[in-house]
């Protein structure tokens, strides 16, 4: 079977690294559907069948699972959130539904980490629980990281020097609003946690706030940089805009990928979020603030590959450190980590995430599968169709979704195509074409 699916959830996070990945299947002989996620489930009935990978294995996920395996599909996974959790139990009562992981044929992990989390549980996958890494983490790597050259120069054109603020507080800064953020841990079994997720509550607002009154002090301290602002992609950007209400130099936006704006930037800071990890693994330091701290809800990993500040005045410190050496033509100062980034993350050198992917799906026996999915009755295809025609969306919902994937082209998808090329000098026996509203088909010459 030579048709893989891939959906995207978020456009910042996954559309690069997707693409890539789709790149890396083409060369293989593999076409790729690639779109957002609801266009792409919406069309899949009538885009034949193939080997499905979605980005977690949640309770939501059991319905979609069924009906995709019903429809002659493969099912895989990896976990986009599966770099940072704060344990084990946290992590399979959030990310790890029994039902939907035992409907998949091949689950890709981060890591060795992240390998034992899921096999302290599921100890008889092992056959079908694989250490891989991440496509994302491919970007960073050397032979790859050029293609973001010209957003780069483009950003630094715009902006000038800056010091970027990467955010994440979803609980509580939730773009819904504080009623739907209430609500985010119904579905899932951590619901009952109720003493965790009251203090987590608290350590996201207290978290806030200390970013708040950094951002203020950064704004005044750094008159030569423009500060930006980069909220996490389910957070709400208003409370942060307010801070820079009329401040030419204050900037907010969640536009492109966080890798370029990190590139840019002379200096980042971040709490508990993946942009610790992944500017430590471009060379670019970035200030884990700790301003608010726990050992239930820290994530080490990101505090490992991060300076530390536990202060505004000590913050300040470790971001004029890293400017001053910006400025002077000197090395970055860097941390020096005390766990085993290895451990958290596989292909960071030899065989890429992608690579390593495609060679475990080809080296499975994915013979294709017959379409088993009930015929809808006519009066039942009918009543669905006047549905979505009266049925109004939660115009909150829709916002939502359009900030999250705002949807792409076929032009963009090539000339991000086109990037990757020149950077690497491969792909080049590679097409890519329109297959239905923000989805595209990926596939050899």
């Amino acid at each position: 079977m030579n048709r893989i699916f891939l959906p995207i959830e978020i456009k910042v996070r996954e559309f690069h690294s997707k693409l890539l990945f789709a790149l890396f299947a083409a060369e293989r002989g593999f076409e790729t559907v690639l779109g957002g996620q609801l266009e792409l489930i919406d069309r899949m009935p009538r885009l034949g069948n193939g080997i499905y990978i979605d980005k977690s294995t949640a309770i939501t996920k059991r319905e979609w699972f069924k009906k995709c395996r019903q429809m002659g599909n493969y099912v895989a996974a990896w976990d986009e959130e599966g770099l940072l959790y704060l344990n084990d139990e946290v992590y399979h009562a959030t990310r790890m539904d029994p039902e939907s992981f035992g409907m998949t044929d091949l689950f890709f992990t981060w890591g060795p980490h992240h390998t034992r989390t899921i096999l302290a549980k599921y100890p008889d996958a092992s056959d079908r629980v694989v250490p891989v890494g991440n496509p994302r983490m491919d970007l960073l790597r050397p032979e790859f990281i050029g293609y973001c050259d010209d957003r780069v120069a483009e950003l630094r054109r715009k902006h000038g020097r800056m010091i970027l603020i990467n955010t994440n507080f979803a609980s509580y800064n939730y773009a819904k609003g504080p009623e739907a953020a209430a609500k985010l841990n119904d579905p899932y079994p951590i619901k009952s946690m109720r003493a965790l997720t009251e203090g987590w509550a608290q350590f996201q607002k207290e978290g806030f706030e200390s970013f708040a009154a950094a951002a203020q002090a950064i704004y005044d301290a750094f008159p030569d940089h423009t500060v930006v602002i980069r909220p996490c992609p389910s957070e709400a950007s208003g409370p942060w805009r307010q801070l820079f209400d009329g401040k030419e130099r204050g900037l907010v936006s969640k536009e492109g990928n966080v890798i370029d704006w990190i590139h840019a930037a002379e200096a980042s800071m971040q709490f508990n979020c993946t942009t610790g990890v992944e500017a430590y693994l471009m060379g670019s330091p970035s200030v884990a603030y700790r301003r608010v701290r726990s050992p239930d809800y820290d994530t080490p990993l990101s505090i490992a590959c991060s300076l530390e500040a536990f202060t505004v005045e000590e913050l300040l410190a470790q971001l004029r450190r890293i400017v001053a050496a910006v400025a002077g033509g000197k090395p970055r100062p860097r941390p020096t980590s005390t766990i085993a980034v290895e451990d958290y993350m596989t292909s960071l050198d030899g065989a890429t995430s992608c690579e390593r992917i495609l060679a475990e799906i080809q080296r499975r026996d994915f013979s294709p599968r017959p379409y088993t999915l009930p015929a809808l009755p006519l009066i039942k295809r009918i009543w669905r169709a006047w549905l979505r025609v009266v049925r109004r969306p939660d115009p909150l919902d829709i916002q939502y979704y359009r900030e999250k994937f705002p949807g792409f082209s076929v032009e963009e998808a090539r000339e991000v195509a086109l990037a990757f090329s020149r950077a690497t000098e491969r792909f080049k026996n590679v097409r890519i074409v329109g297959a239905g509203r923000n989805i595209i088909r990926v596939c050899p010459i």
